[in-house]
């Protein structure tokens, strides 16, 4: 009988454990699988980034360090302008003409990435950093002076000349992990694909952790890091204002990239001066407002929106439809023959798809 009773005993006291332990499961935050997100302004690459993920607090916790590391450590590694503990890009520009540069390989990838979408149209061009460098400084200084109400000044024609020449791939020497500058007055910038390609290295790092249920959104920069049965709505910019203009509807776990002329710029007697320069011509390019592409590859998605920046839409067009991958392209553009899909006020907009792109603002 006394056995009969400790075993009741014994069988209760397990069942109120689990039941205890079971609305503490229920009642930790870390425990719930809930949509996170969070925004964070200081891991590079001059923009925020926003990380939204389905899953549990502990969890969201863990990507979020991996995200942080990973965009960290590839805003070093590609950073023209500060040197870091590890061989970059600055110190390819500071010590490549004197002896070859070891650097990771994935720096090695990129650069040979770049040569690729160079390769298809040579306005693509990472070996041209001495005019970027040359309207960086222009353009920093002149943000600052249009925050003070004042004007910016323009790079002179001379300096503009000077630097235009300065490029060209066959100036670089790549073997094995080493790059080599075989001309001191080339300089390299990968401003116009390392941000893609760090998104896509880092959706790769958290997919393989796990994660597959979100998106990454650094600064223009959308990595959707699963395909979504019910579809994944994705808003484009309007470059007059800070609210949507477009809205893409995708199931598949596309990137979606944006170039713009209204993403950093500074102003000059009232005109405004871009950020994306034309290695032809030594200034920012003017044929349209933005440029989005969408495909599976961040890298290739934030090259060819650069590129096809550089170009006016019927140039652009040939490139896409020449492409041995899938490609779809928005031009939101002013000034063009090309008839547009959709227009709003001044704005034109075309599209390679426009079935899987709607206009979300009226006139």
């Amino acid at each position: 009988m006394k056995k009969t009773i400790r075993s009741w005993f014994m069988i209760v006291c397990c069942f109120l454990i689990f039941i205890i332990s079971l609305l503490f499961y229920l009642s930790n935050p870390k425990s719930k699988t809930e949509k996170q997100s969070i925004t964070l302004t200081n891991l590079g690459f001059d923009t925020a980034i926003t990380f939204t993920a389905t899953c549990t607090k502990k969890e969201f916790d863990q990507y979020v360090s991996l995200l942080s590391k990973k965009y960290t450590y590839y805003n070093q590694l590609f950073d023209p302008y500060h040197e870091y503990e590890l061989s970059n890009v600055y110190t390819i520009n500071h010590q490549g003409y004197h002896h070859p540069v070891e650097v990771d390989e994935e720096l090695i990838d990129c650069i040979q990435i770049a040569k690729e979408v160079y390769d298809i149209q040579s306005k693509f061009d990472i070996t041209s950093g001495k005019l970027l460098s040359l309207w960086h400084t222009y353009r920093i200084e002149g943000i600052e002076k249009n925050e003070m109400g004042l004007d910016g000044l323009l790079p002179s024609e001379y300096e503009i000349q000077q630097d235009i020449n300065c490029r060209g791939f066959d100036k670089i020497r790549i073997e094995g992990n080493t790059i080599e500058l075989l001309d001191e007055n080339i300089q390299l910038d990968l401003g116009g694909i390392a941000k893609g390609y760090a998104s896509q290295k880092v959706k790769e790092a958290l997919n393989k952790a796990g994660c597959d249920n979100g998106f990454i959104n650094a600064g223009g920069n959308v990595v959707l890091l699963s395909s979504k049965e019910q579809g994944w709505k994705i808003g484009i910019q309007n470059p007059d204002e800070s609210s949507s203009l477009l809205e893409i509807d995708t199931k598949e776990d596309v990137s979606i990239v944006t170039s713009g002329d209204y993403q950093r710029y500074y102003t000059v007697n009232g005109t405004e001066y871009s950020h994306i320069i034309d290695p032809d011509t030594g200034y920012p390019a003017t044929y349209n407002r933005s440029v989005t592409v969408i495909t599976k590859d961040s890298s290739y998605a934030d090259a060819l929106s650069t590129l096809l920046f550089l170009l006016p839409i019927d140039q652009g067009l040939q490139i896409v439809n020449n492409l041995s991958f899938d490609v779809e392209v928005i031009w939101i553009y002013e000034n063009g023959s090309q008839t547009p899909d959709y227009q709003y006020k001044k704005l034109k907009i075309y599209c390679t798809d426009p079935e899987n792109v709607s206009l979300i603002q009226t006139q």
